[in-house]
């Protein structure tokens, strides 16, 4: 075979390659997303959209709703966007989820145009350029805010900030940069609080072959300034600080806490057992401001600035993120660096980071020297050992929350759909703090249409509610112990089962007894856990085995005058109820010391 034909066979191979493990991050975070999700609103999600799907059915949503405050954001855009995904089935917050997802796929395929337009890019170092980045797109931290469907909003600026880049490097006359650069300035303002910074981040360039005259420019320049301050001044007419968040600190009272917040907030993207947030923090800080310098300084020394235009502006738009967010929330603490919902933000360091690695090692390797040239590889190749270190010790640490969150919210979902039945649910206060809210607005957006759950009603909600569990045999279970841990909590324990269909129960509604007799369904216990004692009984085939259940109440969750605790065993299909045997006394509580 020709010498040349294997080398290109090599390389397509190579290339191959290179493009199944760039989108293989993309693949496994969406096999993390489909297989896990539940369409339960959650949180923040009651009241954007929530409330303006309440007002659309009420007849009363009007634009100065559509525009109001949430926290400090004025989410017009993501609300339009809940409204038209509302067309396609309903209110599923899945449809939202999938938004995330494909808005950071689309990120992904803006970030290779602009690793294809590098100097000195070749197809290997763009794939593998491209390889680092989707990676760090579809890092493990991020696998929790990609099943929570309103992380698209904080999402939105950031993807502004390169869309505009990519604008302005375009070959578009003056005037359409201009045009649409001040509408995506304006989208990222209306979506969310830190996308007013895009104004300053998306001024209009002119090209090196720009036909636009002079004055031309200044009338757009002129333009783009005045749109972006009435935008920016009407985002504050009416607005106001929310009560129950802390004011700025003092940048001169707490320099060193901010400092330290940041450093918290950059680090903790790639946090495992193998390195702490603070670390990676500083060590990230300082190779970012190492090679930002490095390109500020060779682009002003050549006047090749386009080249690191894109990624000096994203990671100009990461590090104000950061600042504004310590500023503003420094007063919850330092941990609050650490909330999840931050590392939306950080992608967009770890990108522009990246970004500036490429650019210098692309545009500077062919003009540099042998030993310049050793130490761009030297370095290159540390920094992607480093880099696969760090994204294979965070991976096992966020692996297991799929499972966890589907656990945890399909029982909330249970919750929410058992509201009619048991309206005191302390579980629905995990749903929204506002549970007299929440059993409303769900109620009626069910009712409506909008939300299309099926919520349990008919006579088994008079059933648990109106009378205690009769004395029973034993054949569908039993209620066995309540104990109180060291922790505080309440450990329930017992079996439930569905003789004629020879399973284990749906769910286990468990209710409370006072000294008077009277019974009050108080939450649900999911069965399915593991009892190999029970495989003696009369199931021969052994399923009695999964009919388990063993879950922890907050002893906080309990009404003051309950005495005991008694249980019903569910069948979802037949709905209906049938008693578990035994009743269990509570021991005293008043010795608790709680956590």
């Amino acid at each position: 075979m020709d010498p040349s034909s294997r080398i290109f066979k090599a390389h397509r191979f190579l290339l191959i390659a290179l493009a199944v493990i760039a989108v293989w991050p993309a693949l496994q975070m969406w096999h993390w997303v489909s297989s896990s999700w539940v369409p339960l609103p959650f949180w923040d999600e009651w009241h954007t959209p929530g409330s303006q799907f309440e007002s659309w059915k009420l007849g009363t949503l009007t634009i100065g709703e559509l525009l109001s405050q949430h926290n400090e954001s004025r989410l017009f855009f993501p609300r339009l966007l809940y409204f038209s995904l509302e067309k396609l089935g309903g209110w599923d917050v899945r449809h939202e989820m999938r938004a995330v997802y494909l808005g950071v796929c689309a990120l992904c395929l803006l970030l290779l145009h602009l690793l294809r337009r590098t100097p000195g890019a070749t197809p290997i170092s763009i794939l593998v350029g491209w390889t680092l980045m989707t990676f760090t797109c579809f890092a493990p931290v991020q696998v929790a805010n990609f099943l929570y469907g309103i992380e698209l909003e904080p999402f939105i600026p950031g993807f502004a900030v390169l869309a505009a880049a990519a604008v302005n490097l375009s070959r578009f006359s003056f005037p359409g940069k201009t045009l649409v650069n001040t509408v995506i300035a304006f989208i990222a303002t209306y979506s969310f609080a830190n996308g007013m910074l895009v104004w300053a981040l998306a001024w209009p360039l002119s090209s090196a072959a720009c036909d636009a005259s002079r004055r031309e420019r200044r009338f757009w320049r002129a333009f783009y300034l005045a749109i972006g301050a009435i935008s920016v001044g009407c985002y504050f007419i009416g607005y106001h600080r929310p009560s129950y968040h802390p004011a700025f600190v003092s940048l001169g009272a707490r320099f060193f806490d901010l400092l330290h917040y940041i450093v918290l907030w950059v680090g903790n993207y790639f946090t495992s057992d193998l390195a702490g947030p603070f670390l990676l923090g500083i060590c990230f800080l300082i190779l970012f401001c190492g090679v930002a310098g490095y390109a500020v300084w060779t682009s002003w020394r050549r006047g090749d600035w386009r080249t690191f235009y894109p990624w000096l502006l994203l990671g100009t738009f990461a590090c104000g993120s950061a600042a504004i967010t310590a500023l503003g929330r420094l007063g919850f603490g330092l941990e609050q660096a650490l909330d999840n919902r931050y590392v939306v933000f950080s992608r967009f360091f770890y990108v522009a980071f990246l970004g500036l690695c490429f650019a210098t090692f692309t545009a500077r390797m062919r003009q540099a020297s042998l030993a310049e040239r050793t130490f761009l590889f030297i370095n290159v190749g540390w920094g992607a050992a480093l880099f696969a270190l760090l994204w294979g010790a965070s991976f096992p640490k966020f692996a297991g929350f799929p499972s966890e969150y589907r656990e945890a919210r399909g029982h909330l979902l249970q919750a929410l759909r058992w509201s009619k039945a048991i309206p005191d649910n302390p579980d629905l206060k995990r749903i929204f703090p506002y549970p007299e809210e929440l059993r409303s607005r769900a109620a009626f957006l069910e009712k409506a249409g909008v939300l299309r759950l099926k919520f349990v009603d008919g006579p088994i909600v008079a059933t648990v509610q109106q009378q205690p569990p009769p004395s029973a045999d034993g054949s569908n279970g039993t209620l066995e112990s309540a104990e109180i841990q060291p922790s505080g909590k309440l450990r329930v324990k017992g079996w439930a089962w569905l003789p004629h269909q020879k399973r284990s129960a749906d769910l286990v509604v468990l209710g409370t007894e006072n000294a008077a007799g009277n019974f009050k369904p108080l939450t649900l216990i999911g069965t399915g856990l593991k009892r190999p004692d029970l495989v003696n009984r009369s199931e021969p085939d052994g399923k009695v085995c999964r009919a388990g259940f063993n879950r922890e109440l907050a002893v906080t969750d309990l009404p003051p005058d309950v005495v005991g605790l008694r249980g019903w065993a569910i069948n979802l299909q037949t709905q209906q109820a049938w008693p578990l045997a035994s009743s269990v006394q509570l021991p005293d509580r008043t010795a608790v010391v709680l956590p």
